[in-house]
């Protein structure tokens, strides 16, 4: 018995940094930002408790609605794009083909380029007076006048979510190679030898056994997606009116620029419990295996 209490203690020693650290970086600024949820934070250092009108003040906004659909639409439809894109390059370098390694060294290039560096190339490409996609629209007769698609309130969402899809594609292609190769060819072999083609080999078999890899890959660049705002900040800064904001955008903007720590902390919060059912359904999709026996 003592030596079992012992190994235990000893145990626990080895764990104890890793706590001490997940305390004091982790659940300590977790705990602090619920309390300033709470809070009505001066800009001269003044606190006043004001229970939930930080929340109210959010739902209350006019902007509510637009930044929560933009989250909707950022994270959904960006996560769709992305893996679909991803899907249809890997099928495509799944096969064996002159110049493979070349264009699947071309497909990296935009997952590799800093985001910092892809912003200045798409603001470019976007510019509305020499702008190569302007440009191309208006000898296609699709626009019968420049267009700012940054500035335009209608496009500037749809504008930067092109530059994530088109940043993260690559790296789903590649993850969904991975799960391609990790299908035994014998079960190929065995459908065709029943008379199986190959839409009905794509959907019976090869959707089938990369389903459990592809939900959790669309949940995990769900969470980045959601966590990430770099592209829209560098681009339009949320901007025009908040057409292109999110919800970390908010929460940025609010604490570093406005200084309002407490509206910024509400709407944290806000973005921490959803994050949390997303990180609940990725951790489930994980623990959920294929067997291909």
């Amino acid at each position: 018995m003592k030596r079992e209490n012992i190994i235990k203690t000893t145990n626990l020693l080895y764990i104890l940094p890793m706590l001490i650290f997940f305390s004091v970086f982790i659940l300590g600024p977790i705990i602090q930002v619920f309390e300033n949820s709470f809070l009505q934070i001066k800009a001269n250092g003044d606190v006043e408790y004001v229970h939930f009108d930080n929340f109210i003040k959010f739902f209350n906004s006019k902007d509510a609605s637009m930044v929560l659909k933009n989250t909707f639409i950022w994270v959904f439809v960006g996560v769709a794009a992305k893996i679909l894109i991803g899907l249809l390059m890997a099928l495509v370098l799944y096969n064996n083909f002159i110049g493979k390694r070349v264009l699947t060294g071309v497909m990296l290039i935009p997952y590799a380029m800093p985001a910092a560096v892809s912003c200045v190339v798409w603001r470019l490409m976007y510019h509305p007076t020499f702008g190569h996609i302007t440009q191309l629209l208006l000898d296609l007769n699709i626009l019968e006048r420049p267009m700012s698609f940054l500035g335009n309130p209608a496009t500037s969402l749809l504008a930067v979510l092109i530059v994530n899809v088109w940043a993260v594609a690559p790296f789903c292609a590649l993850n969904i190679l991975a799960s391609l190769y990790s299908i035994p060819t014998y079960i190929y072999e065995a459908a065709s030898i029943d008379g199986a083609g190959y839409l009905r080999k794509f959907f019976h078999i090869t959707i089938h056994l990369i389903f459990t890899d592809v939900r959790t890959l669309a949940l995990l660049i769900g969470i980045w997606a959601f966590n990430s705002f770099d592209v829209i900040y560098m681009m339009t800064t949320g901007g025009p009116a908040n057409s292109s904001s999110i919800l970390v955008n908010l929460v940025y903007q609010n604490a570093f620029e406005f200084n309002n720590r407490g509206y910024s902390s509400a709407i944290s919060i806000i973005c921490f419990i959803i994050l949390s059912m997303f990180s609940v359904l990725y951790v489930r999709s994980k623990n959920k295996e294929v067997s291909f026996e």
